[in-house]
């Protein structure tokens, strides 16, 4: 819905216009569920348990970023800025947690994750290489690859039965900023023989005037 000011200024500019007002409003990024009217509503983590693995999953706000980099690597850093500008997407950042209480090993590639939103845009995860070219130019003095490696997740890893990893999962945010929603997937994750897709949505609410 648009606001009434918008709404107003409606009235004597086009209406291609008012849509893009609409867009430059403030918004936050939340998980999200649909209720029994199908209408999209704000959820802190969303959780899916699959043969004994549960995996949790939430977006990060800018603070919330800086704050779980600084808790693993044990300095104020904020290697994924947000959105400044056309040409700046910046990057979005979640923090994934997964909890073995099956008999199997599992084996989670963040190179299988992805980020796409309705608009057709998909990224993804930030690889390490990508990470090392963002750490080379975040600070003077930039994490090094153990120190990233502790907070975000680069690479394959295994989770024996009984325990758990929670890292971030980080992408490059859709340069097209219209999106309403977005989906993080998680492909292929082995659970033993087994392979399993997960799909977490997320929303862009926007804020009241």
């Amino acid at each position: 819905m648009l606001s009434s000011r918008i709404r107003s200024i409606c009235l004597v500019i086009p209406f291609a216009v008012c849509l893009v007002l609409a867009e430059s409003k403030p918004y936050k990024i939340s998980a999200a569920r649909k209720d029994t009217r199908g209408k999209w509503s704000r959820t802190e983590i969303l959780e899916q348990t699959r043969d004994g693995v549960a995996f949790q999953i939430k977006y990060l706000e800018a603070e919330a970023r800086r704050a779980a980099l600084r808790s693993a690597i044990g300095r104020d850093i904020d290697l994924f800025p947000g959105r400044s500008g056309e040409d700046r997407p910046g990057y979005l950042a979640f923090v994934l947690q997964v909890n073995n209480e099956s008999s199997q090993d599992v084996l989670f590639n963040p190179g299988q994750a992805r980020l796409a939103s309705e608009k057709g845009d998909m990224k993804f995860a930030l690889d390490y290489s990508a990470l090392y070219e963002i750490a080379s130019r975040a600070a003077p003095e930039p994490p090094t690859l153990d120190e990233m490696a502790s907070a975000i997740f680069d690479r394959v890893v295994t989770i024996k039965p009984g325990g758990n990893v929670r890292k971030l999962l980080a992408f490059e945010a859709p340069k097209d900023d219209r999106y309403r929603t977005l989906e993080v997937r998680l492909l292929e994750v082995n659970i033993g023989p087994s392979s399993v897709d997960l799909v977490f949505p997320f929303h862009k609410f926007f804020e009241r005037e």
